[in-house]
């Protein structure tokens, strides 16, 4: 995998651990189910959102925006 894709899978790791207490690299119980919230995924959600917003931010202040 690229490092591109390495660090989007980590982030999504972490999201997942902070909002449905579940770590998605468990390679004990891949197929697990876990219960959640509809809140639990407006969080996921929005912690998502604003990941990008910053990593946007952060790519538009080094110059590597495309606008």
């Amino acid at each position: 995998m690229s490092a591109l894709t390495d660090e989007r899978i980590c982030t999504l790791s972490e999201i997942a651990a902070d909002c449905f207490d579940v770590d998605m690299l468990d390679a004990d119980a891949p197929e697990r189910r876990v219960l959640v919230t509809p809140a639990d995924i407006v969080r996921a959600l929005e912690s998502a959102y604003d990941m990008g917003l910053v990593a946007g931010y952060q790519l538009m202040r080094a110059g590597g925006g495309r606008c």
